[in-house]
């Protein structure tokens, strides 16, 4: 039986582009719509077929820190050029080793946003990532590979 995967964060590139790496990854998430059919003279059951495939947007959570700069940069640069970029998710060990990888098309920011910012306060500032997308493949883990 494998092992279950340790992770320790989420080291994001777009189109080659470090970003940094996360300590918070949601909505790696793909649903088929479903459509149906109701055939005359078959009242016993609706038939049901998949339709088209979606993908919700990927939230991405971590500290502040020196990457953030990075960041912000490549946040902006989509306000001059809005373009498709290809990204990657990569879950890490511990050690540091890639775990599983995403590799996302279509990818553009949609949201940044940085936590609540408060004189005396003694937590640690955060900062939001939400990009959207037009898919994933390529699921490599361990060597193996599927496509979505």
């Amino acid at each position: 039986m494998a092992e279950p995967a340790v992770q320790a964060g989420f080291k994001v590139m777009v189109d080659n582009c470090p970003l940094g790496t996360f300590s918070k990854c949601e909505g790696l998430k793909a649903t088929y719509a479903v459509k149906t059919y109701e055939e005359g003279g078959q009242n016993g059951y609706v038939h049901q077929m998949p339709g088209r495939l979606s993908y919700e947007n990927i939230t991405l959570t971590r500290a502040v820190n020196s990457e953030s700069i990075g960041l912000a940069s490549w946040f902006a640069s989509y306000q001059s050029m809005v373009k498709r970029s290809t990204g990657r998710i990569s879950v890490m060990d511990p050690g540091g080793n890639e775990i599983v990888t995403w590799s996302l098309m279509g990818v553009f920011p949609v949201t940044w946003s940085a936590g609540a910012i408060e004189a005396g306060a003694t937590g640690v500032l955060t900062e939001t990532l939400v990009i959207a997308h037009e898919g994933f493949f390529d699921l490599g883990m361990a060597g193996n590979a599927a496509n979505l």
